[in-house]
């Protein structure tokens, strides 16, 4: 088969993938499933609340924050918020570091009147430095997102390695992730790894996914699909939305030692979907749409894909912009498809920089320009996708903004036809385009494939380019 002509003979054939890639999910730094005071417990309430309440009586300190988490909770009392906020004030005037803790997520969430998140984090500060760990967390958690105090990773680091050494799960959960994404530390897998197997080993849930996901890519420890499994399932059954769609991805995809199971796929990302995660309603919509596990039911998909594209997630848009524009389960429509790849493009998804070049390179409801086309194939290249690198192939192949240049055509071919998330045709493109080198391109072309590895591809090309 020979490769022929404008580079738009490939770009309908490479658009037209879902946006499938594998997504590898840690918890984001929003605040909103982070907790203000420990409510775990295996105590016997009714034993509990005998002792508790005589030392009340007496004014035991510690016994005012206890018997409070108890009100709070509905740990075998009815749930009170206003008895165990009187009972938190009390422990507090005390100077009862957990009580001071306790006293101010009052004064955040509003369970004490009126809300007060400075009052929160001057309790939190009191709590803190009498060496509470739950104050030392929740401080540090208000420097990590800048909330009422100034943004400050190295200060927020700083509380979680205190109430991380007291052996406090939060604690040492954010400073895994901290040590993770190295935000007010240097980065560093090991102690990475430490803090979440740490705060794993208590059951902490968003812990265990991450975890999972270190040995899931082999970050800092040798990849384990069995480990990163059993984790995201531990993750999965205490309701870790992120954690179920995480272990549906490997059952969609398969690994080592786990065959490709697409009705455990369904059944995981439908879990997922149940708490509108959604990257996992992106991906149970591409098992409908292809009919993976399942019978094709375009309407699902699509209904799915919106509902994740409504919370902003990228991998849909780019979705959403491909059925617009081949008019898959939908009355073709550029200028939706336009308006959709727009979105995905400002969430940096590759797809749809590559599927907005397409509609360039092929004139579809914009002006032709390939080299804006070309423009955004690289910029899908840098986003790691696979059909951008292809497409920025047909581009050298062709020769369309440049002389043609088999060789470079070729390497990029091979480096698209290697990655995860590769196109289905990538193969068949890259056999087709060696079977028409010389033995000097092929040389040329293995060259060029061995500094992909070590560089960016566009990198290489634009110093081969300024070489010639």
């Amino acid at each position: 088969m020979k490769v022929v002509s404008v580079c738009v003979v490939m770009l309908v054939i490479l658009a037209l993938q879902a946006c499938t890639v594998r997504p590898d999910e840690h918890r984001t730094n929003g605040e909103a499933t982070t907790p203000v005071a420990d409510s775990s417990s295996t105590i016997d309430y009714e034993v509990e609340i005998r002792r508790l309440e005589p030392l009340v009586a007496r004014g035991d300190a510690e016994a005012e924050y206890q018997l409070g988490r108890m009100y709070a909770h509905g740990q075998g009392l009815p749930k009170d918020e206003a008895k165990a906020a009187s009972l938190y004030a009390a422990s507090a005037a005390q100077d009862n570091g957990d009580g001071e803790n306790a006293f101010g997520g009052c004064y955040e969430t509003g369970e004490c009147e009126p809300m007060d998140l400075q009052q929160a984090i001057a309790l939190y500060r009191k709590s803190a430095n009498q060496g509470s760990a739950k104050g030392q967390y929740n401080l540090g958690r208000k420097y990590e997102h800048g909330s009422g105090v100034p943004l400050d990773y190295a200060e927020a680091a700083k509380w979680f390695k205190q109430s991380a050494a007291q052996g406090y799960a939060w604690g040492e959960y954010e400073l895994g992730l901290m040590y993770d994404s190295g935000f007010g530390v240097e980065q560093n897998n090991t102690l990475a790894l430490k803090w979440y197997r740490a705060a794993a080993e208590q059951g902490h849930s968003l812990a265990e996914n991450n975890l999972g996901l270190m040995y899931d890519n082999g970050q800092g420890i040798l990849r384990d699909t069995k480990q990163a499994m059993g984790l995201y399932r531990k993750s999965a059954v205490q309701g870790n939305a992120s954690a179920m769609n995480n272990l549906a991805n490997v059952y969609r995809f398969g690994d080592v030692g786990q065959l490709v199971d697409y009705k455990q796929a369904i059944f995981w990302y439908t879990q997922s979907v149940a708490l509108d995660n959604a990257k996992a309603e992106n991906n149970l919509g591409d098992m409908y749409e292809n009919g993976f596990g399942t019978s094709k039911d375009l309407p699902h998909a699509i209904a799915l894909y919106r509902s994740a594209a409504a919370q902003g997630f990228g991998g849909a848009e780019a979705n959403l912009g491909r059925l617009y524009q081949y008019g898959i389960g939908v009355d073709k429509d550029y200028a939706q498809a336009i308006t959709w790849y727009q979105a995905g493009i400002k969430q940096n998804v590759g797809d749809a920089s590559n599927g907005l070049g397409t509609m360039y390179g092929a004139g579809q409801g914009l002006p032709h320009d390939d080299l804006v086309a070309e423009k955004l194939f690289r910029v899908a290249v840098a986003q790691g996708n696979g059909a951008g690198l292809l497409n920025l192939a047909a581009c050298y192949f062709d020769g369309t903004n440049h002389p043609s240049d088999p060789a470079a055509a070729y390497a990029l071919a091979y480096v698209a036809a290697g990655l995860q998330n590769a196109p289905s045709n990538a193969a068949g493109i890259r056999d087709s385009m060696r079977q028409q080198l010389n033995p000097a391109q092929l040389k040329t072309a293995e060259d060029l494939i061995g500094a992909m590895t070590r560089q960016s591809p566009t990198a290489v090309l634009d110093a081969r380019v300024s070489i010639n």
